[in-house]
């Protein structure tokens, strides 16, 4: 983890993964707060970066989006690096998460869909997955 970080900076970051894991989900802020049992004006402080959660909200937060506490801080030393490999890797963890939620059998589907999509738009091939017994469960 990078010394320099400050609690503004990481106040945005934490914002920024909540916000992208409240619109994929399609929940309101006022349907999200609810259900963590939470008051709106709390969820959209942290939503808006003014605030950091305690441990007991992102554990909370954690179960409600099915990611893991470490999923929140994992790409801590980026920053304040690159903000395009920032974007990048926060995509692709999304993609992981969805993937993760499908059965083993969908998830391969959905991997030769999306090989198939690379390849025809970047007209290269690309490696087939390494296993096919649910590589990313």
């Amino acid at each position: 983890m990078d010394k320099g970080l400050t609690n503004t900076e990481l106040k945005k970051f934490l914002s920024k993964k909540l916000e992208g894991l409240r619109k994929h989900s399609g929940q309101t802020i006022e349907a999200t707060a609810d259900s963590l049992d939470m008051a709106v004006s709390e969820y959209f402080r942290f939503l808006k970066g003014q605030r950091l959660p305690h441990l007991l909200t992102l554990l909370r937060l954690s179960k409600k989006y099915g990611v893991t506490l470490d999923w929140w801080f994992n790409e801590l030393d980026a920053l304040p690096g690159n903000k395009v490999a920032f974007r990048q890797k926060t995509f692709e963890l999304r993609v992981l998460s969805l993937l993760k939620k499908f059965p083993p059998p969908a998830q391969n589907a959905a991997l030769d869909v999306l090989a198939a999509l690379a390849k025809n738009l970047l007209n290269t091939s690309l490696p087939a997955p390494r296993s096919r017994q649910g590589a990313y469960t």
